[in-house]
C-alpha cells in the first residue's frame, strides 16, 4: 500500500463577523497567523494493585483558545485589539468648534477630527479677529501650531473646517462582543487544495502590545477564547468549529 502525501502549508483569508450578524461577513486582510490551543485537564486513577502506572484515566478539554497575526492596521483590527467602538466620520463641514490656546510658541492646538487641509479652514480669536496662516498659526496634520507672539494669547478660539473622511475608534468600550470567523484556506504544499474552517463563536482579549512607532511593519497579535455555540446542536455536531478539507 502506497503511503499518500498530506503535507500542508496554509494560507488564505480570515473573515469575521458579529455573532449576532448584525453586520456581513468580512476579511480580516493580511494574515500570517491564524492557530489554535487546547487545554487538556486529566483525572487520573493510580494502579495500586502493584507495579505502579495508571489504571484509568478520564481526559476533557477545559479550554480553547486562538490566535490571529494581523498586518493591517484597518479600523476594524484595531477596534478588536482594543475592545473598541468604531464610528464612521463624514465629510460634513464643522463651524465654530472650540479651541483654548495659551498663545505659547510651537503649541499645538488639535481639532475634534482631523482637518482637511485641503479645504478652507478659519480660525477666530476671542475678539472674533480672524487670525492668519503664516503668521499667527501654522496648518498641521490634526490642526494648528501657534506662532509665539503673534495674535493668538491665551484665549478661547474657534474653528471652521471640513473633517477628513474617517473612522473614531473609542477604546475599551465593546468588552462583551462575540464573534464568528471563517477561513477560506488553500493548501500550498498540495497544489492549492482548498479547505475551510468556520469557529462558531469567539470573543476577544485586549491586545498585550500595539506599537505605532516603529523601523518595522506593525502586526496586530489578537488572542481569543473559543466559546461553545449551544444553538448548534444534532448528533456528531461540534458547538466550536467545523473544518472542510478538500481530497
Amino acid at each position: 500500500m502506497s503511503f499518500v502525501d498530506h503535507s500542508f502549508i496554509g494560507a488564505g483569508s480570515v473573515h469575521i463577523q458579529p455573532y449576532d450578524k448584525s453586520a456581513p461577513l468580512l476579511p480580516m486582510g493580511n494574515i500570517s497567523e491564524f492557530a489554535f490551543s487546547f487545554e487538556e485537564e486529566k483525572k487520573e486513577q493510580k494502579n495500586y494493585l502493584g507495579g505502579g502506572g495508571v489504571r484509568n484515566v478520564v481526559s476533557r478539554i477545559s479550554s480553547i483558545t486562538g490566535s490571529i497575526k494581523a498586518h493591517d492596521f484597518t479600523p476594524d483590527n484595531i477596534a478588536l485589539a482594543l475592545r473598541a467602538s468604531l464610528t464612521e466620520i463624514g465629510a460634513t463641514a464643522i463651524t465654530d468648534e472650540a479651541l483654548t490656546a495659551h498663545g505659547i510658541d510651537g503649541e499645538l492646538i488639535p481639532f475634534a477630527y482631523l482637518p482637511n487641509l485641503n479645504q478652507t479652514i478659519t480660525v477666530t480669536n476671542s475678539s472674533a479677529q480672524e487670525m492668519v496662516k503664516g503668521t499667527d498659526y501654522e496648518l498641521t496634520k490634526s490642526g494648528i501650531q501657534v506662532i509665539g507672539g503673534a495674535g493668538i494669547s491665551s484665549e478661547q478660539l474657534t474653528v471652521d473646517y471640513t473633517p477628513l473622511p474617517g473612522n473614531m475608534i473609542q477604546a475599551l468600550v465593546e468588552s462583551g462582543k462575540e464573534f464568528t470567523l471563517f477561513m477560506e484556506g488553500l493548501n500550498d504544499a498540495q497544489e492549492g487544495k482548498p479547505f475551510t474552517i468556520k469557529v462558531h463563536r469567539v470573543k476577544f482579549s485586549p491586545v498585550q502590545n500595539l506599537g505605532f512607532i516603529s523601523e518595522d511593519f506593525a502586526e496586530i497579535s489578537l488572542a481569543m477564547d473559543i466559546l461553545a455555540d449551544v444553538t448548534i446542536t444534532g448528533a456528531g455536531l461540534s458547538t466550536f468549529m467545523r473544518l472542510d478539507l478538500a481530497e
